[in-house]
C-alpha cells in the first residue's frame, strides 16, 4: 500500500490509532461523500486527537490520498479475488461473459459512494486522479484477461480490442447508472438494475461472438 502521503507508524499501538483514523475517514466518505469529511469528525469517530492526526498526515488533502491508497489497495485485491473465483469455474464463453459482468456490477455498486468521492476529488487533485486511473486500468486488465482465456470462442477478428471494448462499454453503462463522477445528472438510477446487468452481459457476449468482417461486407453490398 502506498503511504507516501501519510506517516504510518510502526509501533503496534500507534498503528492501531492510525488504522482507526483511516477507517473512520473511509466510513465518512462512504456515508456522506467528500463534503462530510472533516478532521473533527474523523477525530470523534476514531478517538484520535486532531493533533495526533496531524502527526500522521499534513492536511485533509493528504488524509484523502491516504484513504484512497488504502481503499483501492484492498479493492484491487477484492476484484482480483472475484475474477479468480469466476476463473476457477472454467465456464464457457457464453456463461463466462454474463458472470464476469455481474461480478463487476456488484463490485462497483458496493463501492460506488467511496469511488464517487475519489472521482470528485480527482478533479482538483492530480495525485488522486493518477491513483484512480491506475486502479481503473488494473480492473480493466483483469476483466480483459479472463475474457481472453476464451479467445478461441471469439469470432471478433481482434480479440484484445474486443475484450477491452467490452470492459469500457460495460463500465461506462454501470458508472452512469451508479452516478459515478460526471454521470450524476445524466440518468443515474434509471431503469432496472438486474435487467441492466443481464442486458450488458448479453450485449458484451454478442460483440465477442460477432464476426464484424461479415457485417462490413454486408454493408458494402447494400451500398452498391
Amino acid at each position: 500500500m502506498d503511504t507516501a502521503h501519510s506517516h504510518a507508524p510502526k509501533q503496534s499501538r500507534s498503528r492501531q490509532s492510525f488504522d482507526r483514523m483511516i477507517e473512520a475517514a473511509r466510513e465518512i466518505l462512504h456515508e456522506g461523500g467528500l463534503s462530510a469529511l472533516t478532521l473533527a469528525e474523523v477525530s470523534r469517530r476514531s478517538r484520535v486527537s486532531i493533533g495526533s492526526i496531524y502527526c500522521r498526515v499534513d492536511s485533509k488533502e493528504d488524509l484523502i490520498r491516504a484513504v484512497q491508497a488504502s481503499s483501492l489497495y484492498a479493492m484491487d485485491h477484492e476484484f482480483a479475488a472475484l475474477v479468480n473465483r469466476v476463473r476457477r469455474k472454467a465456464l464457457p464463453l457464453r456463461e463466462l461473459v454474463p458472470a464476469i459482468v455481474r461480478e463487476l456490477a456488484q463490485y462497483l455498486r458496493r463501492h460506488a459512494p467511496l469511488l464517487n468521492a475519489f472521482i470528485e476529488r480527482a478533479a482538483q487533485d492530480p495525485v488522486v486522479a493518477s491513483v484512480g486511473r491506475k486502479a481503473y486500468t488494473q480492473n480493466a486488465l483483469d476483466f480483459k484477461l479472463i475474457l481472453l482465456e476464451r479467445h478461441a470462442e471469439f469470432r471478433h477478428p481482434d480479440a484484445e480490442h474486443a475484450a477491452a471494448t467490452c470492459f469500457a462499454v460495460v463500465y461506462g453503462a454501470l458508472a452512469r447508472y451508479l452516478g459515478l463522477g460526471g454521470h450524476v445528472e445524466s440518468g443515474a438510477g434509471e431503469g432496472d438494475w438486474k435487467q441492466l446487468i443481464e442486458d450488458l452481459g448479453q450485449m458484451a457476449l454478442a460483440f465477442l461472438v460477432m464476426d464484424v468482417r461479415q457485417g462490413a461486407q454486408s454493408t458494402k453490398g447494400t451500398a452498391r
